[in-house]
């Protein structure tokens, strides 16, 4: 009977010691959930513009970015351009670190959340298409910061976004700019969409940092202007 008790334990024993380490895994393993409400600050957000002449002339491509009151209240990340390529890009960016929570050369499936005003009505006719549904929203991720770069007098994107309706290696279309209620250019409505049927897989570099970004990829030769609000992103280590 001493036997038997002795052998029970070592059991119970093993077994704790096996599903201790287990549990420091499951804990290891949770989402990280960062969440920039630009309502109050601008969180170190910056803008930018791809996808048009190195030598563009201000004049025609109109391109404004700033933190500035929004048409709904409060503040936003304000950016706005005339499309003359038929192909702007517009776009913000931040860099998360080790200080959010990511851990160096690990692989994360990355869902972005973008919440930003509009005012292009859906179903309006626009020159080059709709200046709802042909103003694309992709959002995107990758260790490599999302600049623009010279490429023979043309400014392209150091990552990969994909052209107008379709992704890329970095970076998913989630939906376009068209209001969901007002059919007017008028008034401004909140629009949110985000990639979570469609996450990105990226790793962070070796110090344990990635970029996101998120914008516009459009074919409306007109003016957009779009005045982003909030960002919510959830990181899921592989």
């Amino acid at each position: 009977m001493l036997k038997m008790t002795k052998t029970i334990s070592f059991v119970f024993l093993a077994l704790v010691m096996f599903i201790v380490p287990l549990a420091g895994c499951g804990a290891d393993s949770e989402p990280i959930d960062i969440n920039f409400d630009l309502n109050q600050d601008a969180e170190g957000w910056a803008g930018g513009f791809t996808d048009l002449p190195v030598e563009y002339e201000q004049d025609s491509y109109q391109l404004d970015y700033g933190y500035v009151d929004s048409p709904l209240g409060g503040k936003a990340l304000m950016l706005s351009s005339m499309n003359r390529s038929d192909d702007t890009f517009m776009f913000i960016k931040k860099q998360l670190t080790s200080a959010d929570g990511l851990s160096p050369n690990t692989a994360y499936l990355v869902t972005i959340e973008v919440t930003f005003a509009s005012n292009a009505p859906a179903g309006a006719v626009g020159i080059g298409g709709p200046p709802g549904e042909a103003v694309y929203v992709k959002v995107g991720a990758s260790a490599i910061e999302p600049s623009p770069v010279d490429d023979n007098g043309f400014y392209t994107l150091t990552v990969d976004k994909g052209s107008q309706s379709e992704g890329g290696r970095d970076a998913v279309v989630v939906g376009n700019v068209a209001k969901l209620v007002n059919d007017d250019f008028e008034t401004y409505e909140l629009k949110t969409l985000a990639n979570q049927d469609n996450p990105l897989e990226v790793t962070t570099d070796a110090d344990g940092n990635m970029w996101i970004f998120a914008g516009t990829d459009s074919g409306f030769e007109g003016l957009t202007t779009l005045y982003y609000t909030e960002v919510n992103i959830t990181l899921e280590a592989k």
